[in-house]
């Protein structure tokens, strides 16, 4: 089970962006429109987008999500808790790194000893 979560960022900061945007929307109409001609009209069309957007963050309760977050929920039928393991099983798990030719005597004597010493 997934649940999603959605942000948007918080009014200062949508303030901001949308002082900024009016400016580039200025910027766009007397400069950028009469001196790059298509490219203009496609910096006006973005600033103004850029503007509403933060606009809307500003003046409405709801808002406009820039960000969505999923969390994934272990259900309780998929969780299983660490088991730990007996001293009677780590004995022989260690019985069988020796066997196996994983460790040498001296790190099997060196584990079974701690191993005991916790009992």
């Amino acid at each position: 089970m997934s649940k999603n979560m959605r942000i948007k960022p918080g009014k200062g900061s949508s303030a901001a962006g949308m002082i900024v945007g009016a400016f580039f929307c200025i910027f766009g109409l007397f400069v950028a429109i009469p001196t790059m001609g298509i490219f203009g009209f496609i910096w006006t069309a973005v600033a103004a987008v850029i503007t509403i957007l933060n606009a809307v963050n500003v003046f409405s309760e709801q808002g406009i999500a820039t960000h969505e977050i999923v969390i994934e929920e272990e259900t309780k039928s998929t969780y299983k808790p660490e088991q730990k393991e007996t001293v009677e099983e780590r004995l022989n798990k260690l019985e069988r790194l020796y066997n196996d030719g994983l460790i040498t005597v001296e790190e099997r004597e060196e584990q079974r000893k701690k191993i005991l010493s916790e009992i």
